[in-house]
């Protein structure tokens, strides 16, 4: 009976909490700028945990918010909704081409034998969005119309049907702690 009365107590708890006004946060759309009409203010989505430009499918454009890094002048883009695992942006891979995705629980995470992991060296200048290192931002075109975005610092061996884009941060409005 003592048990019964703590966990209803906590109950009790957590819904004062969760009914408490929470911080809002401000959200951003992660949107293509290219010289290519077919790119030029197109949203990134996420599709398999990779973030593109996916066409005649069913996905909805990442919507991201900022926390600070701590690596000097670089920030993190979180995934929203906030849920109870984080969902955070980072880049992956190897040999100078990284793939722009979105990854579960990004501070546990240890990539593959071979494979980097960049999530917390992002960089916001008037709206665009680099990363701390040296490069650019690189579309590749995939199945049905689709691109995958990746980054490169320039030493990679590519095929030559990448795009250069750049990726601007366009705000997104207001979003609130679990509230979707």
């Amino acid at each position: 009976m003592k048990w019964t009365t703590a966990i209803l107590s906590l109950g009790f708890i957590a819904s004062n909490v969760q009914a408490a006004p929470a911080a809002g946060l401000d959200l951003f759309k992660l949107k293509i700028s290219s010289s290519v009409k077919e790119l030029d203010g197109q949203y990134l989505a996420s599709n398999a945990s990779k973030l593109g430009v996916y066409r005649g499918e069913d996905v909805a454009p990442v919507r991201v918010y900022q926390t600070s890094s701590e690596k000097k002048g670089c920030t993190q883009l979180h995934t929203y909704p906030v849920g109870i695992v984080d969902h955070a942006i980072a880049l992956v891979g190897s040999g100078g081409l990284m793939t722009l995705s979105e990854m579960v629980n990004p501070s546990g995470t240890k990539p593959g034998d071979g494979l980097a992991m960049e999530w917390d060296t992002f960089r916001v200048s008037n709206s665009r969005l680099t990363n701390d290192g040296k490069g650019t931002w690189i579309a590749f075109p995939t199945t049905k119309n689709s691109w995958s975005v990746k980054w490169t610092d320039g030493s990679a061996f590519m095929t030559t049907d990448y795009m250069p884009v750049e990726i601007v941060m366009e705000a997104a409005g207001e979003g609130r702690y679990n509230s979707e």
